[in-house]
């Protein structure tokens, strides 16, 4: 019995596209590809239906980019990726190559914990992450008490460009400067007993997002004062991380990525 018969693609032509990514990051550990076998990320799931659907050759030679890089069980409502991915052959020498319904075509052998919400063409020059001009996360809670207007006083603080050391892992060996600019803020109940912590800005740091979400919750719950932002923002004062654990992350969400010349 023959095997199933390899893709011929030397005749392929190629196009560069930025594609719209939602996930549950439960089962995942993280976005970003490790070596195949470590355990399951939303890359290689993602890598294992564009190399099945043909649609990429191989992860090393489709220019990929990613955006945000959530870390183990974060979940995503619009997390981007840019890929070169192959096109319909064209019918003529004349006529330009068109792109397939990338979409329809991926989520139809991805798991249903992943789905492509969107494709269009990458603009010139287009790098997922170095392209993005702002990242919004939500953190969402069950409430249980938790003072809202106190946590909203001391989010206040985290407005503008600050050094972050004291609200992230840290990650000495690649990061070297942890000043980050905090765009907006915002604290506030839902009708069905959860609340978010919304938060939007130019870049984040490893675990920022979830560090800054423990210190508000610790604040709504009566144990510190608003005002202990703005103390470990002032990293002269206060040039070490204190002891506290970062929110759990079953309730991060990478909600959007904000890009110029792109239609979502």
């Amino acid at each position: 019995k023959k095997g199933p018969r390899e893709f011929d693609w030397s005749k392929a032509e190629f196009g560069h596209f930025v594609l719209k990514v939602a996930y549950v990051g439960t089962n995942y550990h993280g976005l970003a590809w490790q070596e195949p076998g470590t355990c399951p990320t939303v890359e290689a799931t993602l890598f294992e239906a564009l190399v099945k659907t043909c649609l990429i050759k191989d992860r090393q030679s489709c220019n990929y980019s990613r955006c945000g890089r959530t870390d183990k069980g974060v979940h995503a409502a619009g997390n981007y990726v840019a890929v070169l991915l192959r096109l319909k052959p064209s019918r003529s020498d004349d006529s330009q190559a068109q792109g397939f319904d990338y979409p329809s075509m991926l989520n139809g052998v991805l798991p249903p914990d992943i789905r492509i919400l969107a494709c269009a063409p990458a603009p010139q020059g287009f790098d997922a992450r170095f392209s993005c001009l702002y990242r919004a996360y939500q953190y969402y809670f069950a409430l249980n008490g938790e003072n809202l207007e106190k946590m909203q006083e001391a989010a206040a603080h985290f407005i503008g460009e600050h050094d972050f050391r004291n609200f992230c892992k840290m990650d000495i060996e690649n990061v070297s400067n942890y000043r980050r600019k905090v765009l907006s803020v915002r604290v506030k109940a839902h009708s069905s007993g959860v609340a978010e912590f919304a938060v939007t800005g130019v870049a984040f740091l490893w675990h920022q997002v979830r560090c800054m979400a423990a210190v508000l919750l610790l604040v709504g719950q009566g144990f510190e004062e608003p005002g202990l932002v703005a103390e470990l923002l002032d990293v002269e004062r206060h040039p070490r991380k204190p002891l506290y654990e970062p929110a759990d992350e079953g309730g991060l969400v990478l909600r959007d990525c904000g890009f110029e010349g792109l239609p979502f």
